[in-house]
């Protein structure tokens, strides 16, 4: 069964689910998604379909060993981001709003986001991926 995330923002929090299709469509299950988060009284954010391509996940063992070294990189990732977060709100003071991921802002490009085939094919291995995204 293919897995398809969606993507679910409130104010600028968002929250990624992982729902399975069941053996059906893709599209059919993001309805079946929506309609049940919908709440027209109050509207406590907006739903979107995040993608994620099938993988080639390996072994077990490889995807626990996988998971621990994903933890270590995701915590120094977030430092990073931070940091830049920070630094680009100082330097750029009130018009922090206009901070930008590859000339996007960022709430668009997370929620337009797509995979991106050619740099990170998705028949590879996944600890290969996980190097090509961290760049080692």
């Amino acid at each position: 069964k293919r897995r398809q995330l969606i993507l679910r923002t409130t104010m600028s929090n968002y929250f990624i689910a992982a729902i399975s299709n069941g053996g059906g469509a893709p599209e059919q299950a993001y309805r079946k998604m929506q309609s049940a988060g919908a709440c027209p009284e109050a509207s406590f954010g907006e739903m979107f379909k995040f993608e994620v391509p099938s993988l080639t996940v390996g072994t077990l063992d490889s995807l626990m060993n996988l998971s621990d070294d994903l933890m270590k990189t995701d915590s120094i990732v977030e430092a990073i981001v931070r940091k830049v977060e920070k630094t680009g709100q100082e330097f750029l003071g009130k018009k922090a709003g206009e901070l930008s991921v590859g000339g996007v802002p960022p709430q668009r490009y997370v929620q337009q986001f797509a995979w991106d085939y050619a740099k990170y094919p998705n028949r590879r291995p996944l600890k290969e991926l996980v190097a090509l995204i961290s760049g080692g």
